[in-house]
């Protein structure tokens, strides 16, 4: 009898730590368990353009990006990083990059009024190696040596004297700063062209039509050609300045002073062009479609000085 009682006591304990094992198996089992691996995403590098027409040559800097802009006025970074653009070591303020950059964006403001944007647009387009803010701006190396230790405050009353030696030996055409409404007028003007360029399709019958402009008076020559649907290049221009409110005009037939005819671009006047590529996008709501003359147009004496046909190649 005690040997059937202790055969049963060991069998009972033999079943407990049975369960016990099991039980320490499971847990085992369910510690071992890991994570699966977080995937790695390489962040999209994404193309922006910053634009008083396009400007090229502006260093920028990105957490992760820098260089300078290009001939296009690009510059790279990824979403939701901050740029900061600079001539030298004068910093314009930091932005968020994004796919255009205007010095509206620089300063957070919605209107060119503001001083500050005026100012800087002045800079821009006075450091503009050709100085025709039209066909693009250029910040050459030198704009950027004469600006070394250099710091300016865009809003600041005597803005001029800060700047006066980096604009006067920067080594562009402008010594001297414009002034501040024909940077406003170029800025408004391009601010505009970039968002009917963005609309701009390339489906005329007109891309491709060329013509040579006839030579009336101040010089004037060049050849002009049809881009896409808004936009032309003028190529080989010579003009000498030596005439008062001068614009390109387009117009039907050779007629420019009548209810079709429409100015295209900033005025001219004021300085000699000498085989010179200018490109012109037509304003809103105007397309190549529209016309067939272009003149360089004398507004105040309504006086052609040059004209031009446009025909298929």
């Amino acid at each position: 009898m005690h040997l059937f009682n202790g055969f049963f006591f060991y069998s009972i304990l033999l079943f407990i730590f049975g369960l016990s094992g099991c039980g320490g198996s499971s847990s085992k089992a369910t510690d071992s368990i890991t994570a699966p691996p977080i995937s790695s995403v390489t962040p999209t590098v994404l193309q922006g353009i910053f634009v008083d027409s396009a400007v090229a040559g502006l260093t920028y800097t990105t957490a992760t990006q820098s260089g300078k802009t290009n001939a296009q006025g690009q510059f790279l970074y990824i979403e939701g990083e901050e740029v900061v653009f600079s001539i030298g070591d004068i910093k314009f303020p930091t932005v968020v990059g994004q796919e255009m950059i205007s010095p509206l964006d620089v300063f957070s403001v919605t209107t060119t009024d503001d001083v500050r944007v005026s100012n800087m647009a002045r800079l821009l387009q006075t450091l503009d190696e050709d100085g025709i803010a039209g066909n693009g701006i250029s910040i050459t190396d030198e704009a950027h040596n004469q600006a070394i230790a250099v710091t300016i405050d865009f809003g600041a009353d005597n803005f001029e004297q800060q700047v006066v030696d980096v604009v006067a030996n920067a080594g562009a055409t402008y010594t001297s700063l414009i002034s501040v409404q024909r940077a406003i007028e170029h800025l408004n003007l391009s601010l505009a062209n970039n968002l009917s360029l963005r609309k701009c399709a390339a489906d005329s019958t007109k891309i491709g039509y060329t013509g040579t402009f006839s030579t009336l008076a101040h010089n004037v020559s060049g050849t002009v050609t049809v881009i896409n649907n808004c936009t032309i290049e003028i190529s080989m221009f010579n003009f000498d300045g030596a005439a008062p409110n001068v614009k390109f005009y387009a117009g039907v037939n050779g007629n420019f002073s009548d209810a079709e005819a429409f100015g295209i671009g900033e005025r001219i006047d004021g300085r000699s062009y000498s085989n010179e590529t200018i490109i012109l996008t037509l304003p809103e709501g105007k397309f190549v479609d529209d016309f067939d003359s272009l003149s360089v147009w004398c507004v105040e004496f309504q006086a052609n000085f040059g004209d031009l046909r446009l025909l298929a190649p």
